[in-house]
């Protein structure tokens, strides 16, 4: 079968002067297919843009669920539908809101915009009398704040003097650890490390976790599926993808690309997809396109 994926990456500034922030964004992603599988239902974004001073980073990762049926179609239909959002709702009404007005405005959208895509991709499986979803880990930062919404167990983390997860896996394994009925180690080996607890297009119900916090200078945001973890140690993670090796895009594309080699000599079997974004401190000849 041919390979299917979808990534889109754009950087965008209506050629005005350095963001009003302090920061702007570098970022780069890649989604491979892995060594086993014959499509590649992984499916990922990020976008970037300044905006009438503000500085807006939309990026997000989908898995489409194993043991379901079309599961590329599904992450790929919610990548391309938050594209969407993001042209035709985000960048058109984020003028003259100051800090906490975007925040409360973009978490009121976000919920929005995700819990219409549920109810598109139900309705898609209804009328094909199918079961579909997928996973969905959503970044947005809008200058010197960031959200984070998420479904199922992609990831969303932050890097600079520490590794920090910013999302909580929405799984069964990760519901056992919290209860204190599997260890960390053992979760590694457990058979049932993928079963999801909710995803994207299951059902009409659907629980989005939110997340929130400030962005600083080099940090480092990466977002990825589940398959890129399973091989790695964190320590390794913040080793492969430290801040002080991001200098420019070409050095985020090389990161990414020995990482997930990495992975796949490992052993990994499943898709792999990451994106990374690392917020710079604005320069003062900033020239508008994070070029450095």
């Amino acid at each position: 079968m041919k390979e299917k994926t979808i990534q889109i990456k754009d950087e965008r500034t209506l050629k005005q002067p350095a963001p009003a922030y302090g920061l702007h964004f570098i970022s780069d992603m890649n989604s491979d297919i892995g060594t086993c599988r014959r499509e590649n239902q992984d499916a990922c974004c990020v976008r970037t843009m300044t905006i009438d001073g503000h500085s807006l980073v939309l990026a997000a990762v989908c898995d489409g669920v194993g043991g379901m049926q079309e599961g590329g179609y599904a992450s790929r239909s919610t990548i391309q539908f938050l594209n969407n959002w993001f042209d035709y709702t985000i960048s058109r009404n984020i003028r003259g809101k100051n800090q906490e007005q975007l925040m409360d405005y973009l978490h009121e959208e976000i919920e929005q915009c995700i819990q219409k895509q549920n109810r598109l991709l139900c309705e898609y499986a209804q009328d094909k009398g199918i079961h579909t979803g997928t996973t969905l880990t959503l970044l947005v930062i809008i200058n010197q704040r960031y959200i984070t919404a998420q479904i199922g167990d992609s990831r969303a983390y932050c890097i600079n003097h520490e590794l920090r997860q910013l999302t909580e896996d929405q799984s069964l394994i990760a519901r056992e650890i919290r209860a204190g009925r599997l260890s960390q180690a053992a979760a590694k080996y457990d058979k049932r490390r993928n079963v999801i607890l909710q995803c994207v297009g299951e059902s009409e119900k659907l629980q989005i976790e939110f997340g929130s916090g400030n962005v600083k200078g080099e940090d480092v945001f990466m977002l990825c599926t589940d398959g890129f973890v399973h091989e790695l140690e964190d320590g390794e993670i913040k080793k492969l993808l430290g801040p002080e090796l991001l200098v420019n895009r070409a050095s985020i594309k090389r990161c990414i690309t020995n990482a997930v080699s990495l992975v796949k000599k490992r052993g990994e079997r499943d898709n792999i997809t990451v994106v990374l974004i690392k917020a710079c401190r604005t320069l003062e000849k900033w020239d508008g396109t994070g070029n450095e």
